[in-house]
């Protein structure tokens, strides 16, 4: 039986993790002196309470070897294979962990390391489509080529309230942070095949929503609204993406203190095609 196996930045809903029997490796956040690891969405508002008060910038550690190797052995030792799905290599060692645990556990032939090239909901749609491929009675080795056409076309877009985070972690200069403040210039930030991508500038919060949702293809096979920190624009987002995708189910989905501490609060579309 092929299983799967993500990383904390997926950010499945727990009751689809346990459900479906998936293996979550958790990273770990430093945040005021204290370290925690990072549990799954609805677990995250104490966090975001006192983070978006305190701008203070949190630290995030990446599994350890050993927290891969655990998880493999114990679904080989039960007779199964696995894909692991991990955060992208361009954000995170992450995927390099899994990939040396990989090659020192117990069957490297039972396990296949897929660099998702994004992070978020992109993996959650990769874990649906995992197990639908699965139901059918696909191959691992077919169901990893299926899964790498979809990455080709799978985007998470993203507009933050404030560009202090992305100006704290090098993203974008001191300066641009500044003139997009006064300015409220918002820009619409893409994560594709692992490059991260400023698509589009908008002038003021109410163009954003509209733009947000003119990049997702009508196409669209799996939809995805996504926040940080529940900002108070998410509600519209949602559902005006109601209105403009009526007959397709739009999943909501929360990313946590990982990605939260380079991107700060911010609303979203994830999609897959």
């Amino acid at each position: 039986m092929i299983k799967l196996i993500v990383d904390s930045t997926a950010y499945l809903p727990k009751e689809f993790v346990e459900k479906n029997d998936i293996t979550v490796v958790p990273l770990k956040v430093l945040y005021m002196d204290k370290e925690f690891v990072e549990g799954f969405p609805g677990t995250y508002d104490e966090f975001f309470a006192s983070f978006t008060q305190t701008k203070i910038f949190p630290k995030t550690s990446q599994p350890s070897p050993e927290d891969f190797i655990n998880a493999y052995n114990k679904i080989i030792d039960e007779g199964n294979e696995a894909i692991v799905f991990t955060i992208s290599a361009t954000l995170s060692g992450t995927n390099s962990v899994a990939n040396l645990a990989r090659s020192e556990c117990k069957d490297p032939n039972k396990i296949s390391v897929v660099d998702s090239m994004s992070t978020g909901q992109n993996i959650w749609g990769y874990c649906m489509e995992v197990l639908d491929k699965a139901k059918e009675g696909m191959s691992r080795d077919t169901i990893l080529e299926y899964i790498a056409s979809l990455q080709v076309n799978s985007q998470i877009c993203f507009v933050p309230d404030s560009l202090d985070y992305l100006k704290k972690g090098g993203r974008i200069g001191k300066v641009s942070a500044v003139l997009g403040s006064l300015l409220q210039i918002k820009p619409i930030l893409t994560f594709r095949q692992g490059t991260l991508l400023c698509a589009k500038k908008v002038f003021g919060v109410a163009k954003v929503i509209s733009e947000l949702i003119s990049m997702v293809p009508k196409n669209v096979k799996r939809l995805f609204a996504i926040h940080i920190a529940n900002t108070k624009h998410f509600e519209s987002l949602h559902q005006k993406m109601k209105e403009v995708f009526p007959d397709t189910k739009i999943y909501e989905g929360e990313l946590g203190p990982v990605v939260a501490s380079h991107i700060g609060p911010a609303i979203g579309v994830c999609y897959i095609c």
